[in-house]
């Protein structure tokens, strides 16, 4: 069984109708949404299970078909940049709300962020004990290595991420502030275009700060931009026109930033948020776990490995593919009782007390 940390290491007439059109301030389910976090989270969970996170159950026919599907990351990012200032819409937010508004954040977050990092740490306690019979993976954990993990910090700092899908993380809460510091610059004032781009291009270039992880919000905040001029033209705040002549510029932006492949998921995410109207009841529902299954899909799915290969003979390709999928089904199960026994009560815990109110 593997350690969880090791699997990743326009026109003026136009630009009139922004500044007076209202704001859709009714927060109604957006068909598609819930799907687009089922293909993030399914994508890398076949990324990792076809790779380094089953080490056993490698195989010729998924590890080149889901060779891409760490771009489910970047799904999310796109989604984060949509759906987190439209939670914001028609609640006359300010900066001086930002305790609740980060408040909400962290309890709907941080606490089944934490439980999967303690279920990891057992995990690596277990392999040690009754395995290794040494510290090969607990010996070298430092409190302050914890202490990092569990505020984020860890790309300023020279400690490794214990669980490594965390620099995510790291990434939405460094978002989460900047919204929470920006949101009526970029999407409830006047020449909200104009500024929307001054804001989003005027973070890009914090990047060439000397970080010392290049993962951080303002390397990718390209497409989180993405996602919030997709909600800009959403809610009717600018043209059509507009809405594509500045994808086209955070399009060049992520491109000079990221590669072409994680810039076109991006534009492919901002598409699919306008157009998808797909309902499937099981994709509703990874949707709905997407954040537990991100969080525990390796845990489970290096757990579920231990055990099937010592029930199924991994000495086939075929073999593999079916022990992989079990892992699959598997982690998708784990991902439904920790979404019911962890991370729903949260979610409860954050709307009651982390409301921004109007």
């Amino acid at each position: 069984m593997q350690p969880t940390s090791n699997y990743l290491n326009a026109a003026p007439a136009a630009g009139l109708a922004a500044e007076i059109s209202p704001v859709k301030t009714e927060k109604k389910y957006i068909k598609g949404l819930d799907f687009l976090r089922a293909v993030a989270a399914l994508s890398v969970c076949l990324y990792h299970f076809s790779g380094v996170a089953l080490p056993k159950v490698t195989n010729i026919y998924m590890k080149p078909l889901f060779a891409s599907g760490w771009l489910g990351v970047d799904i999310f990012f796109v989604i984060s940049g949509f759906i987190i200032p439209f939670s914001l819409l028609g609640k006359k937010y300010s900066v001086s709300q930002i305790g609740p508004y980060l408040f909400k954040r962290i309890i709907r977050i941080n606490p089944p962020a934490y439980a999967a990092l303690a279920l990891v740490l057992l995990q690596w306690f277990l392999i040690d004990k009754f395995i290794n019979h040494n510290q090969v993976y607990t010996g070298g954990i430092t409190i302050p290595q914890l202490f990092h993990n569990m505020m984020f910090t860890v790309p300023f700092t020279q400690y490794k991420w214990v669980v490594g899908i965390f620099w995510t993380l790291a990434i939405e809460f460094q978002f989460y502030l900047f919204i929470g510091v920006c949101f009526n610059f970029l999407f409830e004032s006047k020449s909200v275009l104009w500024k929307f781009i001054l804001g989003y291009v005027g973070v890009s270039l914090l990047q060439y700060l000397p970080f010392a992880d290049f993962r951080n919000f303002f390397h990718y905040s390209s497409l989180f931009a993405m996602g919030g001029i997709t909600l800009l033209y959403h809610q009717n705040r600018i043209a059509k026109l507009e809405f594509l002549a500045v994808m086209v510029l955070f399009t060049a932006l992520a491109y000079w930033q990221l590669d072409l492949s994680i810039t076109m998921t991006g534009v492919l995410t901002s598409a699919a948020i306008l157009l998808t109207r797909v309902e499937n009841k099981l994709f509703a529902l990874i949707g709905k776990i997407s954040y537990s299954f991100y969080l525990i899909h390796v845990l489970v799915g290096t757990t579920a490995e231990f055990v099937l290969v010592r029930v199924i003979s991994p000495d086939t390709e075929i073999k593999k593919v079916i022990i992989s999928l079990l892992c699959i089904v598997s982690a998708l199960v784990g991902a439904y009782v920790f979404y019911t026994f962890v991370e729903k009560p949260f979610i409860e815990l954050a709307k009651k007390y982390g409301r921004v109110r109007a």
